[in-house]
């Protein structure tokens, strides 16, 4: 007859081996170990069959059959009522899991427990297979236009170089220049005009050269090739770019998030909430209190494809969930659509463990430790786990930045617009002065 685990745990030949040898132990004959389960997609999958019997696939089903074969166990699977991890109740007595554990009624859990102060109290926690963070995905905006997008055809970078140039090239002339009209122009007039000259080359309008030697002919005609060059890069580029659309993605931090007016929906993670509960200050308080003004929605997690599609999607809600549930619901939604239609929050918070759990003292935990370990090293849970999320990646760095094809508009061109007429207006202003200027010191000499 096989032996339960409990049965076996009280041979002392094997709580020696356990004890002593914990990485190399396996039991000598088979032991029947119970365990429970709840779906925790893409870590698990749990499937009814028609028997009413229950069996696993995804990584961690890959992990329990090698722990199978190395330790020598057959296991019997079960599943809570209520499949969740388990909460305390008002009686004193536990849900879910860890209600089958605390009761004994299982031997192991074999979901993605995460380690807290609490659980560590009565639970065994195996190395962590898998760590996580909880992050916030949103919906992308609409493609936007830049009307700036005209200052884009060269970087920030060239266009400091070449205004730096047109110093240059301003006070060389001013150097290596002489002043033909001395008599009737002022030095400061000179300059002046020095500098007006070479910034109509930069803006390709026309000049006049005047009589210049030859170290004066060959300056000007260096920075004419140069600013050529440089705005018949700026030309050809700029057509293009003004076709640019840009997607903004405004959520990037938590306080951006607590600052705008979105609705936060997540599941009943009792783990998280009660560490809320114990915040006294800063920002993860006021993630706390937004329950109290309504801009917290509880779903369950299966509901949440739906609400991706029909809420995240509109930009009135955002997702909080662990970042690879998050990675694979964007995944699936790729499939369906062939869109990546949203963006995590570049802020992420509350490092999530992924462990197989056991009750307090289990000395088998040890030895699943190791093959844990083990199984880590190689790279194989990574790799098991990446395979089972079809284009896990494709969104991850989508860009925000899209290009299209379509006919010059005055939303594409405005920004332009308001440079031109800007100094249009400040052309207006200064002619008036100069007239103003002019009358005065006309009335001043009659």
């Amino acid at each position: 007859m096989v032996q339960t685990l409990q049965e076996a745990l009280e041979d002392p030949e094997i709580i020696r081996g356990l004890q002593h040898h914990p990485r190399t132990f396996r039991f000598t004959e088979e032991v029947r170990v119970v365990l429970t389960v709840v779906e925790r997609p893409p870590h698990l999958y749990v499937k009814e069959q028609d028997d009413g019997s229950l069996s696993v696939s995804g990584p961690m089903a890959n992990v329990l059959h090698v722990m199978a074969s190395s330790l020598n166990f057959t296991y019997h699977l079960i599943r809570p009522v209520d499949k969740t991890y388990g909460y305390k109740m008002d009686n004193g007595t536990w849900s879910g899991m860890t209600g089958h554990i605390r009761r004994k009624e299982a031997d192991i859990a074999l979901a993605p427990y995460t380690r807290t102060e609490d659980r560590n109290k009565y639970l065994e926690f195996t190395d962590s297979l898998y760590s996580d963070v909880l992050q916030c995905v949103a919906g992308k905006g609409q493609p936007e236009i830049d009307p700036w997008g005209f200052l884009f055809p060269l970087d920030s970078v060239v266009w400091t170089a070449l205004l730096a140039s047109l110093v240059i090239a301003w006070l060389a002339m001013v150097v290596l220049g002489s002043n033909n009209n001395k008599k009737s122009v002022g030095r400061f007039t000179w300059i002046t005009d020095l500098f007006l000259e070479h910034l109509r080359v930069a803006l390709r309008q026309d000049l006049r050269l005047g009589q210049r030697r030859g170290s004066e002919m060959l300056l000007v005609l260096g920075w004419m090739v140069v600013t050529m060059m440089v705005m018949w890069s700026y030309s050809g580029n700029l057509v293009s770019l003004l076709a640019v659309r840009y997607i903004s993605k405004p959520l990037q931090t938590l306080r951006n998030l607590l600052d705008s007016s979105v609705t936060l929906i997540m599941t009943r993670n009792d783990v998280f909430i009660d560490f809320l509960l114990t915040v006294k200050s800063g920002e993860l308080q006021e993630l706390g209190n937004l329950y109290k003004v309504g801009r917290v929605k509880y779903q369950l997690s299966k509901t949440f494809p739906d609400v991706m599609e029909k809420l995240v999607t509109k930009g009135h809600h955002v997702l909080f969930s662990p970042g690879l549930a998050l990675d694979r619901l964007a995944a699936n939604y790729f499939a369906k659509t062939g869109r990546c239609d949203f963006y995590k929050m570049r802020e992420s918070f509350f490092p999530l463990t992924h462990c197989i759990v056991a009750l307090k003292g289990n000395l088998l935990v040890r030895a699943m430790s190791y093959r844990v370990r083990a199984i880590l090293e190689s790279g194989l849970y990574d790799h098991w786990l990446m395979s089972s999320i079809p284009f896990s990646t494709v969104c991850r760095h989508a860009p925000s930045i899209i290009t299209e094809r379509e006919s010059l508009a005055i939303n594409n061109l405005w920004g332009m617009l308001v440079v031109l007429g800007a100094g249009l207006l400040l052309a207006l202003v200064t002619f008036c002065l100069e007239l103003y200027v002019n009358k005065r010191s006309g009335d001043g000499v009659s």
